[in-house]
């Protein structure tokens, strides 16, 4: 999963937004939006390229894009 924080981080501190990056994924600032959102899925090259937009290095990427979901447990 996405780790939508750090990736709507990142964009901010890049100085970029989402209506500036999903053409070059391409696809509608919409679908990126609900992508980084993990409402849609995203593959691994939209993956490759956000990492080369927003300068995400080999060693940052499992931060960013290995997120687990935790679960909501009770007893």
């Amino acid at each position: 999963m996405v780790n939508t924080a750090k990736i709507k981080g990142r964009i901010v501190e890049k100085g970029k937004t989402i209506q500036s990056i999903a053409p070059k994924i391409p696809c509608s600032p919409y679908i990126l939006g609900r992508k980084i959102a993990n409402e849609n899925p995203m593959n691994i090259d939209e993956v490759m390229i956000l990492c080369d937009e927003l300068d995400i290095k080999d060693n940052e990427f499992a931060e960013f894009f290995l997120q687990k979901k935790l679960q909501n447990t009770t007893k």
